[in-house]
């Protein structure tokens, strides 16, 4: 079962400096990485008053830290939004190897890499101080997961499989998608999860969640902003939270007034961890 979540374009609008608004999105990062969540989905808030650079923060800083250092140089070049990238916790997930010497490479080890044309010939940069060949379809610039085929002096790689990562955490993708509604309405064996202050206590629905993600390829956890909250957000788009069977509040005894988005989103995967774990 893969774990996504949903945030909104506003999440780091609270935030009134560069550095506040990347500081918070590593912390989205971190929580992610943490509980092997493999999808952050960004959708847009109707009515929202989001500056467009927020947004392009928000998605730009969130791919640059999952993408494993020996590799940023190549697909970064020098951007405002990246201003503070050097101050921020790196997420340290499995696909983050380090730069290692040739000779200890083996054969099915996995790496993220880029693809280089040399001369016609395609080859990867994996952060081994030395180009290898790929056996593989692809564009120069296009970041691929790679599968040694040979080990040293004669390394070559192929595209790694689905199932070649199975049982791994690899990172997380990020992807925006235009109306919440919409795009809970079109998934596909996924089971939602809303948070809301104005759901029921999240131990009423544990059981039924549980029971339900026996049949579920995936669990999607719908989060709402700074200032609003998810039942605000659709009903701006003609719509009911009632709608939604399974809308809990995670932290139904809260001693402070409010609980910000990103200890919201640390919380709530925590509690489900605790629940898969069992």
């Amino acid at each position: 079962m893969e774990l996504w979540i949903a945030i909104p374009e506003s999440a780091i609008s609270d935030e009134q400096t560069k550095r506040d608004k990347s500081i918070k999105i590593s912390q989205f990062a971190r929580a992610c990485a943490i509980f092997r969540v493999k999808r952050i989905y960004i959708y847009h808030c109707k009515n929202s008053q989001v500056e467009k650079e927020d947004l392009t923060i928000l998605t730009t800083v969130l791919r640059y830290l999952d993408t494993p250092q020996y590799l940023r140089r190549i697909l970064y070049t020098r951007m405002k939004e990246l201003e503070y990238a050097g101050i921020l916790h790196p997420i340290k997930a499995p696909h983050h190897k380090r730069v290692e010497d040739v000779k200890n490479i083996n054969i099915d080890d996995i790496r993220v890499g880029v693809i280089v044309k040399v001369k016609g010939a395609l080859y990867v940069e994996v952060g081994l101080g030395t180009l290898v060949p790929y056996d593989g379809k692809g564009f120069e610039g296009m970041k691929v997961n790679v599968k040694f085929t040979s080990a040293y002096p004669n390394l070559r790689t192929a595209e790694a499989s689905t199932e070649d990562l199975k049982g791994c955490y690899w990172g997380y993708e990020v992807k925006e998608v235009p109306s919440l509604h919409k795009f809970l309405k079109g998934t596909e064996n996924t089971q939602i999860l809303i948070t809301s202050r104005k759901g029921s206590y999240f131990k009423s629905n544990e059981v039924k969640l549980i029971e339900r993600l026996k049949s579920m390829r995936n669990l999607l956890v719908v989060f709402g902003g700074p200032r609003k909250g998810v039942a605000e957000i659709l009903i701006e788009e003609g719509q009911s939270i009632k709608s939604y069977d399974c809308v809990a509040n995670m932290f139904p005894f809260q001693g402070t007034e409010t609980v910000r988005l990103e200890e919201s989103v640390l919380g709530t995967l925590a509690i489900l961890n605790h629940i898969f774990s069992k």
